[in-house]
């Protein structure tokens, strides 16, 4: 309601001075007749003739009374804003390349050959420089028997303790008495039926759960942790080359022979005093203690407070990443 108002009191006041400029020409002597477009044909719907009075008014039922013909001289104003920056979205379109498999007929002749490819091992002779002498020594091992000469042999007297003790082991039969005919203990179990007193009828107990209710002065909140995000660390597997040895033969022209000493037996003697100790070994019975329960009577027994550990849950604070999304200002 305030626009339309105050458009016609800004108008009222456009026409009085217009009217007052009318009369000041009018006094001067000048009369001249002018058609000019309407004054207030200005696109708001006051239409473009005031012949016989003006009718302003802006669509809501209000008129204003001018009186008669007047030459007007009108004066337009136009005021442009200030233009203030403001998103643009302009949509680019990204050609997608979409793969679209076709078939293609490849015209193959009946039949047609097959070449497969087979390795064929090739031996290959590699020849290795070795520096021979001509003609080269060669060593040969001769066995040639050397005699020793030993002197006369000669008598040599051990003393010996007559008579040496030897233990020898001689097995001395044992006989043990037995009695013809022997009794013979054998545990045979006889059922023994035993009475037992039974109340009829007897009381049969029933535990029946019943809801009881806590009452909890002051509660304490219970605060949930939310997820956060945790590395894992996944183990990927790297193929790694491995060294394989394998024998390679090498040719060789003209081998060369080379002597390799082999281990034969030599006989070593061992002195051995006579008479020699022996030791024999005896075996000891030891006595092993093995404990074993006694239960011991008390006449009065006393109660004794054992104390047992309950486990109860700890809190314990953990670190917890926030983060804070910042909003950009146009």
């Amino acid at each position: 309601m305030m626009k339309p108002l105050v458009k016609v009191a800004f108008l009222v006041l456009l026409v009085g001075a217009v009217v007052a400029k009318e009369k000041k020409a009018a006094e001067a002597g000048e009369n001249k007749i002018q058609s000019k477009r309407g004054l207030l044909d200005i696109g708001y719907g006051y239409g473009n003739e005031y012949h016989h009075g003006y009718d302003v008014g802006a669509g809501n039922g209000h008129k204003i009374d001018l009186g008669q013909d007047v030459q007007v001289d009108k004066t337009i104003t136009f005021y442009k804003g200030i233009p203030e920056p403001y998103p643009v979205e302009k949509h680019v379109g990204v050609p997608v390349f979409k793969n679209v498999p076709v078939p293609v007929k490849v015209e193959v002749p009946q039949p047609y050959p097959v070449e497969k490819h087979i390795p064929v091992p090739v031996k290959v002779p590699v020849k290795v420089r070795v520096p021979i002498a001509k003609p080269y020594p060669v060593e040969k091992e001769v066995r040639v028997p050397v005699k020793v000469y030993v002197d006369q042999p000669y008598p040599v007297n051990v003393y010996v303790d007559k008579p040496y003790p030897v233990e020898k082991e001689v097995r001395v039969p044992y006989h043990v008495h037995v009695p013809h005919p022997y009794p013979v203990e054998k545990e045979v179990r006889v059922p023994v039926k035993v009475p037992v007193h039974v109340n009829k009828p007897y009381p049969v107990y029933k535990n029946v759960p019943v809801p009881v209710k806590v009452y909890i002065e002051k509660p304490v909140p219970n605060y949930v942790e939310k997820p956060y995000p945790v590395h894992v660390q996944k183990n990927v597997r790297i193929p790694v080359e491995k060294l394989v040895p394998y024998p390679v033969k090498v040719p060789v022209d003209n081998p060369v022979p080379y002597p390799v000493e082999k281990p034969y037996p030599v006989p070593v003697k061992q002195h051995v005093s006579v008479p020699y100790p022996v030791y024999k070994e005896v075996h000891v019975p030891v006595e092993k203690l093995v404990p074993y329960p006694v239960k011991v009577p008390v006449e009065n027994p006393v109660p004794v407070e054992i104390k047992k550990h309950v486990p109860y849950t700890v809190e314990k604070p953990v670190p917890v990443p926030v983060y804070y999304h910042q909003h950009q200002q146009w």
